[in-house]
């Protein structure tokens, strides 16, 4: 039994490691097209194209606000893996 608790948790860590790896690349990601999207804002930042400039800059923000999610979601994820190491670390016999 303790066999199985401790396979279970090592396949939660790996989860959690592999999502932690996805958002990191879904951050950079992210940070790219907003970069190349707010290029885009300083060519389009004329007076004359309005309607342009309001959408590059709705672009950047909606791109910002995913970046901020982001974060957050990567953040939640060292958190639980620091919560499942205690839990580990709570379950193991004491060391004799």
């Amino acid at each position: 039994m303790v066999q199985d608790e401790n396979t279970t948790l090592r396949q939660s860590l790996d989860a959690v490691d592999r999502h932690r790896r996805r958002m990191f690349v879904g951050f950079t990601i992210v940070v790219i097209v907003m970069a190349i999207a707010q290029f885009r804002l300083g060519l389009a930042g004329t007076a004359n194209d309005v309607p342009k400039m309001l959408t590059v800059v709705l672009v950047v923000l909606m791109l910002w606000i995913s970046a901020m999610a982001i974060a957050i979601i990567v953040q939640l994820t060292k958190m639980t893996k620091m919560i499942l190491r205690a839990i580990e670390l709570a379950t193991r016999p004491p060391a004799r």
